[in-house]
């Protein structure tokens, strides 16, 4: 990828960043929380936390960022995401463990929300899917040194400290650290990067896109509802089933993000051969059988192909969605359109981890039918992202193939 805007470059720097911080967290709190004591419904609902500020903030965060330069909301996000991890491991109780995770999601719901609008006025209408794609890979192929390294310092703390319970801690906290580096590059990207030119009352803009906005969201509202019944757990099952200790864990999420990069780096290409909207069904489905898989092997290697397939195909439809969301809605909304969909994914993660852990608890671990719940949630998904979203690449939707301004 060539050509590249300064602006573009630092945040990608500050990506990754926030890629390696967040994939700390993600691998170790339910084992953490595990070795503390809680139940499965209790470590839900921690996990529920971070879509309940997702789902709290997303519309917040659209109002700010179609109003606000991004850099200073970049860097106060990283900010306060790495402060709240950083305090997370050392609350005494659960509901400040949940109130950190909570503050959590606040923050990286506006980490997300500015992503996509930032990139798509960033780079010219020859970029866009190489550098959504891109972005993507960056923050994902942190994600696996930041897995691999958390690992590590997991294994390597037990033996110093002699206690799994504190080295998890330490390793939690450490994601937090990341997270406050990356306001860094973040704070540095160049203050030429303008609001949207058009910021519209956010009344008369939702009446005006509701139909665009719900053939977004509502896929994304089950994807996320069947991706929370299932994904908060997985540490969990490879525990359970197959007695994976937290490091070895770590590795197989350092291997899941490598290959997700990959995958985001060949999205241009499917792009370029499928289209946006059987690109997206493509990845989706292709992800199901390995799900599947999961659900019902008792052998640890096709458990661990499963688990890395599933996540590189199913994660690979990400780019391409955000790409296409921000082609087909017109300058000014698309940071409520991005808000929207992320609202709709997180109110799906607010119910899901809630139903996976209480079904665990009552099923004596049973994470068969979890799973097979999740892939028939995934297929209704994948059927209606075709059926509401083809109309729209087949018809004049596409009114923004070029960019609203050259890359700075």
């Amino acid at each position: 990828m060539t050509g590249l805007s300064l602006a573009t470059r630092r945040f990608l720097l500050g990506s990754a960043l926030m890629g390696a911080a967040q994939s700390v967290p993600w691998t170790m709190i339910a084992l953490y929380l595990d070795r503390l004591g809680y139940t499965k419904s209790e470590i839900g609902s921690v996990q529920s936390c971070d879509a309940w500020g997702k789902l709290a903030m997303a519309l917040p965060a659209a109002f700010v960022l179609a109003r606000r330069r991004t850099p200073p909301v970049l860097t106060a996000s990283a900010l306060v995401a790495g402060s709240a991890y950083c305090m997370l491991p050392w609350m005494p109780t659960h509901g400040l463990v949940m109130a950190c995770n909570l503050l959590a999601g606040l923050a990286w719901s506006v980490h997300y929300v500015a992503i996509a609008p930032f990139l798509y006025r960033h780079s010219d209408a020859r970029q866009q899917a190489g550098v959504f794609g891109l972005a993507d890979a960056v923050h994902t192929a942190a994600a696996v040194l930041g897995a691999f390294l958390g690992g590590r310092g997991a294994a390597a703390l037990t033996h110093y400290l002699g206690d799994e319970t504190r080295a998890l801690a330490w390793v939690v906290a450490s994601g937090g650290m990341m997270a406050l580096c990356a306001a860094i590059p973040y704070s540095r990207i160049p203050e030429g990067d303008p609001a949207p030119a058009r910021a519209l009352p956010l009344v008369p803009l939702v009446r005006a896109q509701r139909g665009l906005i719900a053939r977004f969201g509502f896929p994304q509202l089950l994807i996320g509802l069947g991706a929370s019944m299932s994904i908060p757990f997985l540490s969990l099952y490879f525990q359970d089933r197959f007695a994976v200790a937290p490091g070895g864990f770590a590795n197989l999420q350092a291997l899941a993000a490598l290959l997700m990069t990959a995958g985001y780096l060949l999205t241009p290409l499917a792009v370029a051969r499928l289209g946006y909207v059987k690109s997206i069904v493509g990845f989706e489905l292709a992800s199901m059988p390995f799900f599947v898989l999961l659900a019902f092997t008792t052998s640890l290697p096709l458990a661990i192909a499963g688990f890395l397939l599933r996540a590189g195909l199913m994660n690979s439809a990400t780019p391409v969605l955000k790409n296409f969301a921000m082609r087909a809605t017109p300058e000014g909304g698309r940071e409520l359109q991005n808000g929207i969909t992320s609202l709709a994914n997180s109110l799906g993660w607010v119910i899901g981890p809630h139903i996976g852990g209480w079904v665990l608890d009552r099923s004596e671990d049973n994470y068969k039918w979890l799973m097979l719940t999740t892939v028939g949630i995934y297929l209704v998904a994948a059927m209606i992202t075709g059926w509401l979203l083809a109309p729209l690449e087949r018809g004049e939707s596409l009114t923004a193939s070029t960019p609203d301004r050259p890359a700075a």
